[in-house]
């Protein structure tokens, strides 16, 4: 049994090494994101865990025994569900190891723009503290606070918020109205959250439907003093739309834990990392050493469910379910 690790930013694998070669299996480690390697290295896996790597059509294709293929994290857009679907291979995630870390970071950035307190830290650190400096503040409690996409993660971050006197509006389509009513917010059309919101936090998966849903014309629809947060997929904003309706004041702020730019240095990347209406975390949302050993050890086990011919729990694929 060999089982491959295609890239990873832990500290060590340790426990994914012990589990493997406790059934008598080899972990190898590759630490690559190059499609070509990839092919190479994952040709003779049983089980493949990715982190940023993706697992194309033509990586799957070069796999010859392969049996599933299990995503460090919970977005599984790195993946080519269909190609791995048709060779039979179990595309599985983690989808429960960061939800508290997440909608904590999601609340702490909406508070950090509420308050502003990257200029408020700023003004402390000069000689005379000009209030007049400020940008203006609002009280929160009243706001609106829409939420694009109510898994768990947004489900627990609406009861964060609610408990902070914000009203809640969710646009997101598969969530039942009934549900929407019990985590005590209103199920609304896109168009409305955009134009009613004070804040948008994101919580939708990446595909081809919310590919830079919020671009130009979604900005446009927005609020002059909305602000959005993005805890989700980098892919969901258009990052140069973004910065034009920050440059026009055409929403007020932003803040991001994810960038379609996150791997290369851009000038977009660039410009929004350094602009004085932008907060940017470096994808460290999810990051507690709770959540990481969480990650690492039900990924690990996944992997091994499946090829003792269980079901992994994370099974996106579902029509591979045994």
């Amino acid at each position: 049994m060999k089982v491959v690790i295609t890239d990873h930013r832990f500290p060590d694998v340790e426990q994914e090494r012990r589990a493997v070669e406790a059934l008598g299996g080899k972990l190898v480690v590759a630490q690559t994101t190059d499609e070509q390697q990839l092919a190479s290295v994952c040709k003779d896996a049983d089980g493949v865990i990715a982190a940023h790597a993706a697992i194309t059509k033509s990586v799957i294709a070069a796999m010859e025994r392969c049996r599933i293929i299990v995503r460090y994290g919970i977005g599984v857009d790195t993946i080519d569900i269909p190609a791995a679907t048709e060779r039979g291979i179990m595309v599985a995630n983690v989808p429960d190891y960061c939800i508290d870390e997440v909608s904590d970071h999601a609340l702490a950035l909406l508070l950090m723009l509420s308050r502003q307190m990257i200029p408020a830290i700023s003004l402390a650190r000069e000689e005379r503290w000009a209030i007049a400096k400020m940008p203006p503040l609002h009280r929160l409690r009243g706001q609106v606070c829409g939420l694009v996409g109510c898994g768990k993660i947004g489900s627990l971050l609406a009861g964060k918020v609610s408990q902070l006197g914000m009203r809640v509006v969710i646009h997101d389509p598969y969530l039942s109205e009934s549900r929407c009513r019990e985590i005590g917010a209103e199920p609304v059309s896109l168009d409305t959250l955009l134009a009613s919101a004070d804040f948008i936090s994101l919580h939708a998966p990446l595909n081809e439907k919310t590919h830079h849903l919020f671009g130009e014309a979604a900005f446009a629809k927005m609020k002059n003093n909305a602000s959005i947060v993005n805890t989700a997929r980098g892919g969901l904003i258009d990052e140069a739309a973004l910065l034009a309706a920050l440059d026009s004041g055409k929403i007020f702020g932003a803040a991001v834990d994810v960038l379609e730019s996150e791997t290369t240095v851009t000038p977009v990347r660039s410009a929004l990392v350094n602009h004085p209406k932008v907060i940017v975390t470096a994808h460290t949302a999810w990051l507690s050493e709770e959540a990481r050993a969480t990650l690492q050890a039900r990924a690990i086990s996944q992997v091994l469910a499946c090829l003792k011919g269980e079901t992994p729990y994370g099974l996106i694929n579902r029509e591979l379910a045994k």
